[in-house]
């Protein structure tokens, strides 16, 4: 399985596409005060495989603010 980078702009043009989803890893607060439109927040610690798209072939992508 390859993973790879995407830059921002990437992900900005694929927004919306189908089999592309965004999560966002960020705590639920965090994510309330802003997030990429259309991203699904999941807790990066503790979610299930019925979090994620049944579609094995999608594109996912996960991102987080970082530590703090």
């Amino acid at each position: 399985m390859e993973l790879r980078e995407l830059t921002v702009s990437e992900v900005a043009a694929r927004l919306g596409q189908p089999g592309f989803f965004v999560f966002d890893n960020n705590n639920e607060g965090r994510w309330k005060r802003g997030h990429v439109p259309g991203a699904r927040n999941v807790n990066a610690h503790s979610y299930g495989a019925d979090a994620l798209p049944p579609d094995k072939a999608a594109t996912l992508v996960f991102y987080c603010s970082g530590p703090g």
